[in-house]
């Protein structure tokens, strides 16, 4: 046996030295457990610890892996860590590193130094500068040199010097091409039996060393061929590929054991609060992990479906392809956006969204539980996390902004909702109908129609009006069959101020004269309903029109959607022009555009009366001024920038111009800006029209509200209409009318000088509420602020003014204590079983709270049950507070409410009342309704089709399965996409199945059948390029599109092409344009390399970009390659690099790539053109003539936009199918198809036609994508 030490050996039977000696002194050989012992530590190679023949464990630089030596697998551990402790800042938390693990990429190669030169011989030695974290797996390079048998190579990184990482080349082995003699020209590829990770930030020094195998001698360094891109400072470089994975290091939480998985099945338990994640291939024991409903969420992850959590880091599935995703066993719809909709559907297992047709007069929203409260007193509560605008999303909060409801999604974004529009009816009215056959077309007043076929209304052809006449406030129609119907028409108002003054019959239609000269004109065949069945009387209900029937049935039609042709004041809330030919007509937009800007003022269309409040919140476009009052110009059509902004036209006003100023007949009260009140767009605003006359405008915005300004003079009148003035493209305020006096009635006024509630109210000011509450009802009690001693109580018995303790006389009566707790008095027995319940004052006063003082109430309500008990509840903690001990008799009861300080009008609680186990919706009365519709689009148009409704408003439309070029706008209900090419199949039909929604009536399902139209084909041949001899050339000059002046001038650009190259694996040049000497002058190149890679460089061969995917195309196959460029800046400061490389996106096949960057001498910060005629190129197929590579392939439809195209990759790609990219929406600057010529390509869209060179008519080939 010999055993080395340092380098002798000892041989038994001969003298041992003194080195060696030493040496053994160390070590002891214990035969009972048959282990050598030493008392030093022991240093071994990098890559050298073996556990016989089954482990190996090795230094991979910034990690440690254990291989088995059986499987070939190399496992890495979970780090935790603690930093040098010597270190005062490492002492505290930063000084610990958490448990994580390391997540890897998918393996990707980038080739360093470009192509390789086969006439040259370089050592494999130098510095490699990584600024992300990456692992190194293998690398390829070219032999310059013979190494024979007896010589071993070995790979060594360092890494400040000291030497983290080593391996031994195989020979005519696994893990390598190499033979066990190496010859000039022979490609190397090799591949580490374990990986080296290197963190971002890091420069490494990689070499290969020949050393001699019998006496572990170096040799030199191991020669190879030189890339034939040099380095930045001119030198050359040895060329190699690099074979490697990204990694990131994650918290164990954030690190999911089916991360990897590549098929899995997902559904719900029995009770449909848990998602089941599942593996069928586990036989009958196929759950993997269980999740509660509404903590998953699944997104699109390039072509393929990602499962995380919702909210959160943790990604639970990286990437799986769609064909691979099932829900119950039952495979997800093959369309990716669809996909996700459906397991996002399964995941939140909610109803959907779902609102009342009269309108809002109040919201209040307590915790998540919105109270949408109705001008009839009447209150929906909604969950506002079921308000989703998406089915990818969740409303994961909600608050009130004003009129606006802002809704936070579970993704961070936020959606803002008119809360004032969370009603039913719609206010639309019919304009005029036409019949074709059984088809009858009805056209709305906003334009819109309606077919409907009429066999299904049975309407009696035989019977119909043949003359009236008006007796009194009776309409008497003489039918065909000489009989008499006798019609109540005079309560068919049509505002509170017009009323039936006389009534005609002219042909089939009623004219109906009003008291203010207008006309209504009502086809009187529609007051004939069934077979042979005539109206024999009928009556006006409130706007409804009721018609007793020969059989006794009767039939309720809507008076006031028969209106046609008035020209009186409209009645419902939104913005309508005041004056002119188009007077009283709706404006029609949220903004003062071309279409309505010459036509100011505009009225809103609900009167404010005293006691009431118009609220909105403030928008402004660009700073355009707003004037809001009431006018006294001309009564004629203004232009936005004539006489509408003149003061003297207004006779009272609320002027804003960069904040609110003095105005016609009012004054600031308030400044906070100099002389002005600046409000910021987002804040919530109102116009309070006192009892006394005066107008004062507040900011509602803050957590009290700030009266701004008011009127100098009072208003004489009771009610008016506002009007309003914006400049071009201002937004009209989008507001909502609530009535105070309807809220509240003033029982007690302690000082005598309450003048209604809009002012606020003094301390012990007794009200009623004016709505009162059957059995079977409840109120609805926000109390989300903090306790003040308010009391409620069902009666009053004192005075009507001076009574300090006026409070005290409420009875069966509740207080909002102080410290948030509610105390019911003896008419009530607290439930002693509630969670919140306790007893305060030591023990003898029962009290309700959960948590403690601080923590608001939130919702209560007080029910007044069938058997006339009343139950006071928690609804925010859905538990009984306390019951009735005295009860009311069953008749109905009004809710009182004792003020404990001065309290503001906002600060009264908005209350409401509701049907006793009514839920939160929905309410199918008020559901809309929406027929199916069709709509026909030609391939590669713009589809905007609009969805119409024809009763009861839509808060949001959705679609469930439109495929992906198509999208619904939630709020408008616009079906819009670009329509893909026409197939000629049954495909080009596609019934996309929709659901409108509001949010008490619920939601109606319908289908909008979309077709597809054929138009002429124009890509049917494609241009073979040969890889040495041909290319297309022209003048760049007329290629503005590329160019820049200055470093960030925002000259965006996008270039697009399709390409299916060939097999080479050299360096081949897509496109080039610039400077003709990229040595000297910027220019762009998109290039192939390797084989597999594509290339982006941009700027000089010494300061560039340079992007590299690595495995983003296939030999022989069509891919669509697109590239991006903001316009932003692109170099000059070393640190900003990151920021350089997201100037640029590059998509394949119109999934977004993540390239590998490298910022040459710190990115390229000067100008890029064409136009310097000396030095200048645009070519496509060839490099520059320093380059001088060409692109083997086929190359097809060539386009460019001086845009940046981002935000339509998915158009533009459409699917992989060619299409004509000119009737795009945004068409390009420059635009190839070829189709005739090998020798002259046109620019279709622009002034740069292509020139071919060395083409001959068989390279025009039919293979096109």
């Amino acid at each position: 046996m010999v055993t080395k030490v340092r380098g002798s050996v000892i041989v038994p039977g001969s003298a041992v030295t003194e080195d060696q000696e030493e040496f053994l002194s160390h070590w002891e050989y214990d035969d009972n457990s048959r282990r050598l012992i030493s008392t030093k530590a022991i240093e071994t190679t990098l890559n050298s610890l073996y556990l016989g023949e089954q482990h190996k464990m090795s230094s991979g630089s910034e990690n440690i892996f254990f291989t088995n030596l059986s499987s070939d697998i190399n496992f890495f551990p979970m780090w935790g860590g603690l930093k040098d402790q010597s270190i005062i800042a490492n002492q505290g938390a930063s000084g610990f590193i958490p448990p994580s693990g390391r997540v890897f990429s998918d393996m990707f190669s980038m080739p360093l130094g470009g192509s390789p030169d086969p006439l040259t011989s370089i050592g494999y030695d130098g510095d490699n500068y990584f600024g992300i974290n990456i692992s190194g797996l293998g690398i390829t390079t070219v032999a310059a040199e013979q190494v024979n048998a007896n010589v071993r190579l070995e790979y060594r990184i360092r890494i400040n010097g000291r030497q983290v990482y080593m391996q031994e080349l195989p020979r005519s082995a696994a893990r390598s091409s190499a033979g066990t003699v190496i010859y000039p020209n022979d490609t190397i590829e090799w591949f580490f039996d374990h990986p080296v990770d290197v963190r971002a930030g890091t420069t490494i020094h990689a070499s290969i060393q020949k050393v001699d195998n019998l006496t572990d001698a170096d040799l030199g360094i191991f020669q190879v061929r030189q890339g034939a891109t040099l380095n930045a400072d001119g030198s050359a470089r040895y060329q190699a590929t690099v074979h490697n994975r990204l990694f990131e290091d994650k918290d164990l939480e954030l690190i999911s054991p089916y991360l990897k998985y590549q098929a899995m099945d997902f559904g719900l338990d029995a009770t449909g609060a848990t998602v089941l994640l599942r593996d069928l291939s586990l036989g009958t024991d196929t759950v993997l992990v269980p999740h509660p409903v509404n903590t998953l969420q699944a997104i699109a992850n390039g072509t393929n479906i990602q499962i995380k959590i919702k909210d959160g880091q943790k990604i639970l599935v990286e990437s799986m392809p769609v064909s691979a995703v099932s829900i119950d066993g039952s495979f997800v719809n093959s369309v990716l956006n669809q996909a996700v909709l459906q397991l996002n559907a399964m995941f939140t297992n909610t109803a959907g969204f779902t609102s009342a047709d009269t309108h809002v007069d109040g919201f209040a929203l307590s915790g998540n539980d919105l109270t949408i409260s109705l001008n009839d007193g009447t209150s929906y509560t909604t969950d506002v996390t079921t308000l989703g605008v998406d089915e990818n999303n969740f409303v994961a909060s909600g608050a009130l902004s004003g009129s606006d409801l802002i809704l936070t999604m579970d993704d961070a974004t936020t959606v803002t909702v008119d809360a004032s529009s969370l009603a039913v009816d719609n206010d639309t009215t019919i304009s005029f109908g036409s019949l074709v056959g059984n088809s009858l077309t009805l056209t709305a007043s906003d334009s819109s129609t309606v077919t409907i076929d009429v066999t299904a209304l049975n309407v009696d052809t035989n019977l119909y009006v043949v003359s009236g006449t008006l007796n009194g406030t009776d309409l008497d129609l003489t039918m065909s069959d000489a009989s008499v119907i006798t019609v109540g028409v005079g309560a068919l108002a049509i505002d509170n101020n017009t009323t039936i003054s006389s009534g005609v019959v002219s042909g089939t239609d009623i004219v109906l004269s009003l008291s203010d000269a207008s006309i209504i004109t009502i086809d009187a065949t529609s007051l004939a309903t069934g077979s042979s069945n005539e109206v024999v009387s009928g009556s006006v209900v409130g706007t409804n029109l009721v018609l007793v029937m020969a059989d006794a049935s009767e039939i309720t039609i809507d008076a006031t959607n028969m209106i046609n042709g008035s020209s009186g004041l409209a009645s419902n809330s939104g913005w309508y022009i005041s004056y002119g030919a188009n007077a009283n007509q709706a404006v029609g937009t949220s903004t003062n555009d071309s279409t309505v800007n010459q036509q100011l003022p505009f009225y809103f269309g609900e009167a404010l009366e005293r006691g009431s409040e118009f609220k909105w919140v403030f928008q402004s476009h660009g700073g355009s001024n707003l004037v809001i009052g009431i006018w006294d110009g001309a009564e004629a059509a203004i232009a936005y920038n004539a006489g509408s902004i003149t003061p003297s036209n207004w006779g009272t006003s609320f002027v804003y111009a960069g904040g609110f100023t003095n105005g016609s007949n009012s004054t600031l009260t308030t400044t906070n800006s100099g002389s002005k009140y600046v409000v910021a767009n987002g804040d919530a605003l109102g116009i309070r029209f006192l009892s006394d006359g005066n107008l004062k405008l507040m900011d509602l915005s803050g957590s009290s509200e700030v009266e701004i300004a008011r009127t100098t003079i009072a208003l004489a009148v009771t009610s008016f209409n506002i009007q309003m003035h914006t400049w071009a493209n201002g937004v009209l305020p989008n507001g909502i009318i609530s009535n105070s006096d309807f809220l509240w009635d003033i029982k007690h006024d302690y000082a005598n000088t309450e003048a209604g509630v809009l002012n606020g109210v003094l301390t012990h000011t007794i009200l009623e509420r004016s709505l009162a509450l059957s059995v079977g009802e409840q109120y609805m009690i926000p109390l989300d602020k903090q306790g003040a001693g308010e009391t409620f109580g069902l009666g009053y018995t004192g005075a009507t003014t001076g009574v300090v303790t006026a409070e005290d006389d409420l009875t069966t009566s509740f207080k909002y204590q102080t410290n948030e707790s509610i105390i019911a008095d003896a008419s009530w027995a607290h439930n002693t079983a509630a969670s919140g319940f306790f007893q305060a004052g030591g023990g003898s006063i029962d009290s309700y709270r959960v948590g403690g003082a601080g923590t608001e109430m939130g919702l209560m309500s007080l029910r007044y049950m069938t058997d006339n008990t009343l139950e006071l509840w928690s609804v925010t903690n859905s538990e009984l507070i306390a019951t009735s001990v005295v009860h009311p008799d069953g008749s109905d009861i009004n809710l009182y409410f004792g003020v404990n300080g001065n309290t503001s009008y906002s600060d009264l609680p908005v209350i409401s009342k509701q049907v006793i186990g009514q839920g939160s919706q929905p309410d199918a009365n008020f559901v809309p309704v929406v027929a199916n519709q069709t709509v026909t689009v030609t391939e590669a148009e713009v589809l905007n089709f609009q969805i119409i409704s024809s009763d009861n408003i839509v808060n949001q439309f959705v679609e469930l399965d439109a495929p992906s070029w198509m999208s619904i706008n939630q709020n408008s209900g616009v079906l819009s996409g670009t329509a893909p090419a026409f197939l000629g199949t049954a495909a080009d039909t596609i019934v996309v199945n929709c659901k409108a929604g509001n949010a008490v009536g619920g939601t109606v399902e319908f289908t909008v059948t979309v077709t597809v139209a054929e138009v002429a084909s124009t890509n049917t041949k494609s241009l073979s390029l040969d890889g040495s001899t041909n290319w297309l050339q022209g003048n760049p000059v007329n290629m503005t599109a590329l160019e820049r002046a200055t470093n960030g001038d925002g000259s965006a650009w996008t270039i697009s092409m399709w390409v299916k190259p060939n097999s080479g694996t050299g360096t081949q040049t897509l496109m080039v344009y610039g400077a003709g000497d990229d040595y000297n002058g910027g220019a762009i190149t998109l290039k192939q390399s390797g084989g597999t890679s594509l290339v982006l460089n941009y700027g000089t061969v010494y300061n560039n970009i340079i992007l590299v995917c690595g495995n983003a195309v296939t030999a022989n196959t069509w891919h669509h390659v697109m590239v991006t460029f903001d316009g932003g800046t692109t170099g000059s400061v070393p640190a900003d690099s990151a920021s350089y490389y997201s100037r640029f996106n590059i998509y394949v096949d119109g999934s977004v790539q993540t390239p590998i960057g490298v910022a040459s001498g710190s990115g390229y910060n000067g100008n890029l053109s064409g136009a310097v005629t000396s030095d200048n190129i645009y070519r496509i197929g060839r490099a520059n003539n320093i380059h001088n590579n060409y692109f083997g392939g086929i190359i097809n439809q060539v386009a460019i936009w001086d845009t940046d195209q981002t935000a339509n990759v998915a158009t533009i790609y459409n699917s992989g199918a060619t299409q004509d990219l000119s009737l795009l929406a945004t068409a390009p600057t420059h635009y190839y198809e070829i189709e005739t010529s090998v020798t002259t390509i046109a620019d279709i869209e622009g002034s740069a036609p292509l020139t071919g060179y060395n083409f001959v008519a068989g390279d025009l080939v039919t293979d096109t994508p």
